[in-house]
C-alpha cells in the first residue's frame, strides 16, 4: 500500500519530460554579433528567436537532440530565445542583447595590425638582404 501510495506521489511530483532551460546567466551580450547557447533537455527541442520579448513574431533556428548551438550574424538590438519541447513546454527567454565595436576602434586595430604586418615584411627583406 505504501509502495503505491509513494509511486503515484513521484509520478506527479517528476514530469515525463523536463522542460529543457538555458545554461549560464539569462542575459548576453556581445560586441560582434554572435554567441553560443548551451541548454539542457532530455527531448529533441526547437530554438526559437524573436525581437520583442513577448515572442509576437519568431523565427526557428533550430531543432533537434543537440544540447548548443553558435549563433551569429547579427545586428545591434536585443533578441529573445527559448528553448520549445515536443510536448509545448517552453523555456525561460533568454537575452542575447548586442552592441557592435565602434568604427573608431575597428579602424584602430586595423592599423595596428597594418603597422605589424609591414613590420614583419621589412624584417625578413633585411634579414635576406644580409645573407
Amino acid at each position: 500500500m505504501f509502495a503505491a501510495l509513494f509511486a503515484a506521489i513521484f509520478a506527479l511530483a517528476v514530469p515525463a519530460h523536463a522542460a529543457a532551460h538555458f545554461e549560464g546567466p539569462s542575459e548576453l551580450t556581445s560586441d560582434a554579433g554572435h554567441a553560443m547557447l548551451e541548454w539542457q533537455s532530455d527531448s529533441p527541442v526547437s530554438l526559437e528567436i524573436s525581437t520583442s520579448p513577448d515572442f509576437s513574431k519568431t523565427k526557428q533556428l533550430y531543432a533537434g537532440s543537440a544540447h548548443r548551438y553558435f549563433l551569429s550574424g547579427l545586428a545591434n538590438g536585443d533578441y529573445y530565445l527559448r528553448l520549445k519541447t515536443l510536448e509545448g513546454q517552453t523555456s525561460t527567454p533568454l537575452l542575447v542583447s548586442v552592441v557592435h565595436q565602434s568604427l573608431n576602434r575597428a579602424l584602430f586595430l586595423v592599423a595596428i595590425g597594418a603597422l605589424v604586418t609591414l613590420a614583419v615584411v621589412i624584417t625578413i627583406l633585411r634579414g635576406a638582404r644580409d645573407e
